[in-house]
């Protein structure tokens, strides 16, 4: 997952938990019981394609990379022997088989690889009795044949942990995107006991603010998104406002806004565009922290 949507996810979880915890005020909220179900259907949907989609595929390119040169260095070992016999006996034939060079096996295919050692470790088996006075022993022949099945076995699995990952991030965004759309009707549900419940309104902003970390001097990201099309809003014009001071920006291509070096506190975010519903957010913002606010922008 990206920094955001580790972030958002975070944030997510948290808030649920706020939620659960407060059902007092939020029972009267209409169709408040269903966004929530909502969001706790995703929250468990993301928890699994995120083990997917990060599913150690480098670790198992890792551990497929020390099995290769495991298989390479035993059918070497076997090879270089039955080597030595077949050229001590004259038999051609067998030194011909099994005569692979080890930059040869680098450099083979998965597949042929397999199957080079495969038939190395056949004629080593065939020729046991003979190769006893060369060092080979059974023992030697079972180990490389395991080898060869632990190979084999990884090769279909890299293929099936990337298609896996690429169908878990695809998950993911549409997952994040139900989440927007949920937390975005909570939020608005919210705001009407903004004046009756104030200890819980002031908590859940602090508690519904997406944190990202690592982000330098940034202090506010704001993502705009269509909420019919789920697609980044571009051109819409945000004022952020704290006191009497007002900083204006317009969204890039990528729905995206940022503001450097905030002073920490409260802020309020309009958003406008020509034939687009105007939306006002509360945040907050801390010194250190990059908090990420997501606005929907609806059709007029």
């Amino acid at each position: 997952m990206t920094n955001y949507q580790e972030g958002y996810k975070k944030m997510s979880v948290a808030s649920v938990t706020f939620l659960d915890a407060n059902t007092a005020i939020t029972a009267t909220m209409p169709n408040f019981d269903t966004y929530l179900a909502a969001i706790k259907a995703a929250n468990t949907q993301i928890a699994t394609a995120q083990v997917l989609q990060e599913a150690d595929r480098s670790g198992d390119t890792a551990a497929k990379k020390q099995l290769r040169a495991t298989l390479i260095a035993q059918a070497m070992d076997i090879s270089r022997r039955v080597v030595a016999y077949a050229s001590n006996e004259d038999n051609y034939e067998l030194r011909e088989l099994v005569n692979y060079s080890e930059g040869r096996l680098k450099l083979a295919s998965d597949t042929k690889l397999v199957s080079s050692c495969q038939v190395i470790a056949e004629n080593a088996n065939a020729n046991l009795g003979a190769l006893d006075t060369y060092g080979i022993t059974d023992e030697m022949i079972s180990t490389l044949q395991t080898s060869i099945t632990n190979f084999s076995n990884a090769i279909p699995k890299g293929r099936i942990d990337a298609a896996a990952s690429s169908n878990a991030t695809k998950q993911l965004a549409t997952l994040f995107k139900t989440l927007a759309t949920n937390w975005d009707k909570i939020d608005t549900l919210v705001e009407m006991v903004r004046t009756s419940e104030p200890n819980f309104y002031n908590e859940y902003q602090k508690v519904r603010k997406v944190i990202e970390t690592g982000t330098g001097s940034l202090a506010l990201r704001i993502q705009t998104t269509n909420a019919q099309t789920g697609e980044p809003e571009a051109n819409v014009t945000l004022t952020l406002a704290n006191g009497h001071d007002k900083i204006v920006k317009k969204t890039a291509d990528g729905g995206g806004s940022y503001f450097k070096s905030l002073a920490d506190g409260s802020y309020t975010v309009t958003a406008t565009k020509p034939g687009l519903k105007e939306v006002a957010k509360n945040v907050s913002v801390v010194n250190g922290e990059l908090t990420v606010l997501e606005i929907l922008m609806e059709e007029a």
